[in-house]
């Protein structure tokens, strides 16, 4: 549980300014350089909206509450911030609600469109709504209308003021959030603390982080007899997110092909009965001893019920590992450089090595393939061995 007013958590948040702004006190160019991203930020991001003005201008209720939220990020940040909309949506429970996400058709694996939940595709023009907020890592209340939201729902009105004024305080973060996410992520991970610990401060709004629930009916209940599913059977990901491109190397946090190979061969040895169904997107490598392989055969929306159908699901630390949250179906997730105090559910079974620290966000994108120590591969994932992996798995499926 993080103090965010100790003495202690603000000389870290001082610390972490300090890191940032260090190459910056006695070079001109580089200040000039952080000065040219802000402007750039702005004179795009105003530009943007300005268009989103003429050409994005959603459709809204004169008589409730409309509320619009970006939620950043991939699939599996959209399903861990679905904690924080359920409960914001508790305290607006009139309102309309806009999402737009990062990841294509992410929203549509987690609520069925109705009046009061609207999914967009595009990024419409804030400051027509009457809050509009930002979430990944942070919570930023980008436009609000406080006399609408004074008139409508007023004994929302404290929480608001009370978010908006830890934003103030946090401005220094918020103000280059798509940067300076990062930088908070290791501000969370060295305080042991939850993905999500930030945004519960900032948003003002009370919820359990490991909250688990079931996705709407309609989703979960979806056909997807056609791929020809055996009961029981079992899903496996290789732990490689949809935005890495072909030809990278094996990204740090996951398993590399032969390793699962073993792995899957020594399962299938033990139980034969099991149907072994490889899910992913189109830059997963397919293992060949898979007995049905759905990469890059399944829409993102029958993910879900497929997911749903199966008695284990084993993964890297993945965003399909965040969409069990909203699963009857538990996991089995191999933890390399990112953190299970970070990412981990309790309702999975989180495998950690502990052999190395956990260097996500250490170096922008590049932590995702380069160790930062030199290694070939993640210490705590070559730790992790399918003989190892194969004990936890036949306990929980026993």
């Amino acid at each position: 549980m993080i103090d965010w007013n100790s003495n202690q958590t603000r000389l870290a948040f001082e610390e972490i300014r300090s890191y940032v702004e260090m190459y910056g006190r006695g070079s001109r160019v580089v200040r000039l350089a952080y000065a040219y991203r802000r402007l750039r930020n702005r004179v795009y991001y105003g530009l943007q909206q300005q268009l989103a003005g003429f050409f994005h201008r959603s459709s809204l209720h004169a008589n409730r509450l409309n509320v619009l939220l970006h939620l950043r990020g991939g699939l599996g940040d959209s399903a861990a911030l679905w904690v924080a909309v359920r409960a914001l949506r508790k305290q607006l429970p009139q309102a309309v609600f806009h999402y737009v996400t990062d990841s294509p058709n992410a929203a549509r694996l987690l609520i069925v469109p109705d009046e009061q939940n609207v999914i967009l595709p595009y990024l419409p023009y804030r400051r027509a709504y009457d809050m509009a907020c930002e979430l990944c890592l942070s919570f930023k209340t980008v436009y609000v209308n406080l006399k609408r939201i004074e008139k409508l729902a007023p004994h929302f009105v404290p929480t608001l003021q009370t978010s908006l004024k830890r934003q103030q305080e946090l401005g220094f973060f918020l103000g280059d959030n798509y940067l300076l996410d990062d930088a908070l992520g290791r501000f969370l991970y060295h305080q042991g603390a939850n993905r999500l610990a930030a945004i519960e401060y900032l948003s003002a709004l009370t919820f359990d982080a490991q909250e688990t629930g079931l996705l709407p009916t309609k989703i979960l209940q979806k056909n997807v007899s056609r791929y020809g599913l055996k009961t029981p059977y079992i899903t496996v990901h290789s732990g490689i997110n949809i935005t890495f491109q072909p030809g990278l190397k094996t990204p740090l946090k996951c398993w590399p092909v032969e390793i699962w190979e073993t792995f899957l061969t020594l399962f299938k040895q033990k139980f034969p009965q099991f149907q072994i169904v490889q899910v992913g997107g189109k830059n997963s490598p397919r293992f060949k001893n898979a007995d049905l392989c759905l990469v890059s055969r399944t829409p993102v929306e029958d993910l879900p019920a497929i997911l749903n159908g199966a008695r284990l699901h084993i993964d890297g630390e993945s965003g399909l590992v965040q969409l069990t949250r909203w699963l009857k179906t538990k996991a089995v997730v191999l933890f390399g450089p990112t953190a299970p105090c970070l990412f981990a559910l309790s309702k999975n079974v989180n495998l950690s090595a502990e052999k190395c620290g956990h260097c996500m966000w250490l170096s922008g994108p590049d932590w995702h393939t380069d160790c930062r120590l030199d290694y070939p591969a993640c210490a705590n994932l070559t730790a992790l061995t399918p003989q190892v992996v194969l004990e936890t798995v036949s306990h929980e499926l026993n």
